[in-house]
């Protein structure tokens, strides 16, 4: 293990630094006084999104690890040290690549050395020959079984890979295959994020808009894809039948349970293991292994030959859930409501002897509904009581002082009395999730009031935006995930929870589209609606 690093450190102390390597979300640099260690910086456009109590939590995560820190920084280039520029955090510190995970690979351009990518394995043969690598079927079981280890290690630590992927693993072929995660600050801890959660196009979950992103149950299902495009050699199939040809029937019929469409079927990791050993037994070596490049001086491997000890999958209780119930609907009841609100609410602050009528500002997100609880009508406060001689006086009438508008006036509720929130996942404070979270809440009103407001207006989008409204009214919606669609613009998987007490139905999920509409965005489209476990 390398030596400590404080928690935090300024730019400024970083010294000379070389850029290595440019990404989506920023750019690596090696530092060049301490080779061991390498900066990612965040692109600027992300620095206000970056979840700071989250990525430090990561940092602590490696010092606080106990006996298995050792293994976590052996297996991934994990964050271990927050980096601020003039009080900012701009980016952290972590291990640099161990030599091993490189290899010299024949390239159109040439013979190079590179990241040992896993991507280069999902390849049949031919290509591979003419890259090559030698890799036979022992070594590609030898690598899913630490794979394997690996996620176990991980989960057991609360971490969820979220976007396991070919570009996020890389591999190393010496006497025992090895695997290596990079991109960890992608990763999930205790159910935070430091950005947004995203994943790689064609390593996707079945259905994105019906399952929340980066948990155990996604990367059980990313392992069984992996598993599959590894021994059928094919970057983009999904289907087992395609590795039956070179993988034994036992891991074939695991990998068919982990691309399973519902989550709980699927099995983790920790459970193809004997598995796996089995199959390596039965698998001679046919082509010699790769030798293992050079440590860096002074520093010796950090994994051990033998298998992670006594992994534990953390297992996490399902929360309890609600049944929506019926409630009166329509645009014209609304604006009757509406009116019947203002109205009473001139009347009340005239006769009102209490000294705050307002009602207490509310400390969430805003939901899009345009309405400024602050802001009363001014009117005199006592109403006349004397008047000129011949008229005779007006009767006064009892009127309250007090009054909650849910029970004055019910049909208020779809949309004054439901809530948008957000997911710990999410960055509460960036501009992208305010604009999310205004969208979301003009949408739920809509669903409420059996009229959602949607840019498309085809068929299919109007017969599911009525499916969803068939399963209100909803009391709230929670924000689970936000992602970036190839247009730019913001996609948003969203929970919808409904309204009743003591009821025992699901929530449902969708991932509503949104677009640009003048300074903000609002729903655009969304993906067909699913039954899911609530928030």
């Amino acid at each position: 293990m390398t030596s400590p690093l404080p928690p935090e450190v300024s730019l400024s102390a970083l010294g000379p630094r070389n850029r290595i390597g440019v990404g989506g979300q920023g750019t690596v640099y090696a530092l060049t006084e301490d080779p061991r260690w390498v900066y990612k910086e965040y692109a600027t456009r992300l620095v206000d999104d970056v979840d700071v109590t989250t990525l430090n939590r990561f940092v602590r995560l490696a010092a606080d690890a106990g006996p298995d820190a050792d293994a976590l920084l052996g297996l991934a280039a994990w964050p271990t040290a927050v980096v601020r520029k003039e009080g900012v955090v701009r980016g952290f510190l972590m291990p640099r690549v161990p030599d091993r995970f490189r290899v010299r690979i024949q390239l159109p351009r040439g013979p190079d050395t590179v990241l040992a990518q896993v991507q280069y394995l999902l390849n049949n043969d031919d290509y591979l020959r003419g890259r090559g690598l030698h890799v036979d079927d022992r070594m590609r079981l030898e690598l899913l079984r630490d794979t394997a280890e690996a996620l176990t290690l991980l989960h057991r630590l609360g971490v969820c890979v979220g976007d396991l992927s070919p570009n996020n693993l890389l591999f190393s072929l010496d006497a025992r295959p090895r695997c290596y995660f990079i991109d960890c600050d992608a990763m999930r801890l205790d159910g935070d994020s430091v950005l947004a959660q995203a994943e790689t196009p064609e390593w996707h979950v079945p259905d994105a808009d019906a399952e929340e992103l980066a948990t155990p149950a996604t990367d059980a299902f990313k392992f069984g894809l992996l598993a599959v495009r590894l021994f059928a050699g094919d970057q983009q199939t999904r289907d087992p039948a395609a590795a039956q040809r070179r993988l034994d029937r036992q891991l074939v019929t695991l990998a068919g349970r982990s691309l399973d469409p519902v989550p709980d079927r699927r099995p983790a990791p920790e459970h193809w293991l004997d598995a796996l050993e089995r199959g390596i037994r039965r698998t001679p070596p046919t082509a010699p292994a790769a030798s293992p490049g050079p440590e860096p001086p002074g520093q010796g491997s950090t994994r051990p030959n033998a298998p992670r000890r006594d992994p534990v999958r953390r297992n996490v209780p399902r929360p309890g859930v609600v049944n929506p119930q019926p409630a009166g609907r329509g645009w014209g009841l609304l604006v009757a409501a509406i009116a019947a609100i203002a109205v009473m609410a001139g009347l009340i602050s005239a006769n009102s002897d209490t000294t705050s009528t307002t009602p207490r500002a509310r400390s969430s997100l805003p939901t899009g509904v345009r309405w400024d609880a602050t802001i009363v009508p001014s009117y005199p406060r006592v109403l006349p009581t004397r008047y000129p001689a011949g008229v005779p006086a007006a009767p006064v009438l009892p009127l309250p002082t007090r009054f909650d508008l849910e029970k004055l006036l019910p049909l208020a509720r779809p949309c004054l009395f439901s809530d948008v929130t957000v997911g710990r996942s999410l960055n509460r404070t960036s501009a992208r999730t305010k604009a999310a979270v205004a969208a979301v809440g003009s949408f739920l009103c809509g669903i409420n009031i059996d009229s959602p407001r949607l840019a498309d207006r085809s068929s299919t989008q109007t017969a599911r935006a009525a499916t969803l409204a068939d399963r209100g009214p909803f009391r709230g919606a929670t924000i689970i995930g936000i992602r970036t669609a190839a247009s730019g613009s913001p996609q948003v998987n969203v929970v919808f929870v409904p309204s009743g007490e003591g009821s025992s139905s699901d929530c449902w999920r969708s991932r509503l589209s949104l677009v640009k509409d003048g300074a903000g965005y609002r729903v655009g489209s969304l993906a067909a609606p699913a039954r899911a476990s609530c928030p």
